[in-house]
């Protein structure tokens, strides 16, 4: 973004320079010898300086805003997500989830992910050799229609949350198939049995000393109230620090949801440097229109 607002500046201020330049060289001209004008030493070194200066903050512009090709977003390990499927997830939260599951949809096909479904029991729903990219096409599960019906999974699970089951299920899954940087990403809303919070503890700090990553993917409507997104992550900040929180669904795949191929960008050494330089730059244009022998004939 400053980049951008770097370039238009730069390019307003240089289109000032040369109307005012326009108006004011009725008799201007470059001190070098052109049609039959005499020039000086002084003159030309004058010119020349002028052109230098110029040159160089033209030249220092382009080093501080091409800073070369970014890498790729670091891909985490393989991924599990435990998704809640508990009776107080709203609408908005199956549209969440639905979001989630579609970030996947062009990931890395070496890549692989698990799913766990939980309310007060976890199962395994998605084997952790499936693909990550097939997780894309169960968003159809959490659909308004089959969501209202609580999906497939009416028979299986009942209203309650207890997320100690589910971190527990996915620190196993991670020890099971020898995942030694595996990531958890829990998509819930937070509001798990208070009596389960002791256990809940207990499972985050095996999770962490099983060298897993941790990721909160809240849905609403703990998500669109700090107050209760706060205290509610408390037990998840404690172990794995405060940058656990996703703030976008499509950011839980690490990617943007495109593949790692086409995340690369161009990345500024300094865009505040190369801001200051494109002002100077127009600046500089400016000035050297208010001298009359610095200026070539315009009218």
């Amino acid at each position: 973004m400053i980049f951008v607002a770097a370039c238009v500046l730069s390019v307003a201020v240089s289109a000032a320079a040369i109307v005012l330049a326009r108006r004011r060289t009725q008799g201007q001209h470059l001190p070098i010898a052109a049609g039959g004008r005499p020039t000086t030493s002084r003159s030309r070194l004058v010119y020349l300086g002028a052109v230098g200066v110029v040159a160089a903050i033209a030249g220092l512009l382009a080093w501080s805003v091409n800073g070369g090709t970014g890498h790729s977003p670091a891909l985490p390990g393989e991924t599990i997500l435990a998704i809640d499927v508990s009776g107080s997830i709203t609408a908005n939260g199956d549209k969440m989830i639905a979001r989630t599951l579609n970030s996947f949809v062009d990931y890395p096909p070496d890549r692989r992910a698990a799913v766990v479904y939980f309310s007060s029991t976890a199962v395994l729903g998605s084997p952790p050799s499936s693909p990550a990219a097939d997780l894309a096409p169960l968003s159809r599960m959490f659909s308004p229609l089959v969501a209202r019906t609580r999906g497939p999974w009416a028979s299986q699970f009942d209203g309650g949350t207890v997320i100690s089951n589910a971190i527990a299920l996915s620190r196993r899954i991670l020890a099971y198939t020898h995942v030694k940087d595996g990531r958890v990403v829990l998509i819930s809303d937070l509001q798990d049995d208070v009596k389960d919070l002791p256990k809940l503890h207990t499972a985050l700090v095996r999770l962490w000393a099983a060298h897993a990553s941790l990721s909160l993917d809240p849905l609403p409507p703990t998500r669109d109230i700090p107050l209760s997104l706060a205290q509610l992550s408390e037990p998840y900040r404690e172990v794995f620090g405060d940058n656990i929180i996703i703030r976008k669904p499509f950011l839980a795949s690490s990617t943007n949801g495109h593949a790692v191929a086409h995340t690369g960008i161009l990345q500024a050494r300094d865009p505040l440097f190369g801001l200051l330089l494109a002002l100077l730059l127009g600046a500089s244009a400016l000035a050297v229109s208010f001298f009359p022998r610095l200026v070539w004939r315009l009218a």
